[in-house]
């Protein structure tokens, strides 16, 4: 019986196109360097997500993020760099700086103390 750690081959067939696509998608990315690291980080995404969803074990904060090649590459550089520890991280804290500057979280507070305030309860009768 084959060991469970290690690797096993298996053959995928695809037309022109959908091999042109990816390996145009390789070459934009600095992320993956071959068909197999692609294929093996779809398959798992793909397969968490229809986990996550079916089974409801997606957490209420995560979500999935489409970003430009350039943003993307950015990000994993910074990633290499050791500035970031992952990508999630990264886009964490970018959307700290975004949304949550102090200013901004001012603003928040004060907004939803006017809504506490405008809404009255009103007894059933």
């Amino acid at each position: 019986m084959n060991d469970p750690l290690e690797n096993e081959r298996i053959t995928l067939r695809l037309d022109a196109d959908d091999l042109r696509l990816i390996d145009e998608f390789i070459t934009a990315s600095n992320e993956f360097s071959n068909r197999s690291q692609l294929a093996r980080a779809a398959i798992r995404a793909y397969v968490e997500a229809k986990l996550g969803c079916d089974q409801g074990t997606k957490k209420m904060n995560e979500v999935v993020v489409e970003l430009p090649p350039l943003v993307l590459d950015t990000i994993a550089h910074l990633v290499a760099e050791g500035v970031y520890n992952s990508t999630s991280e990264a886009l964490a804290d970018c959307a700290r700086h975004q949304f949550l500057h102090a200013e901004h979280v001012e603003t928040l507070k004060k907004d939803a103390n006017q809504q506490r305030s405008a809404v009255k309860v009103v007894p059933r009768t």
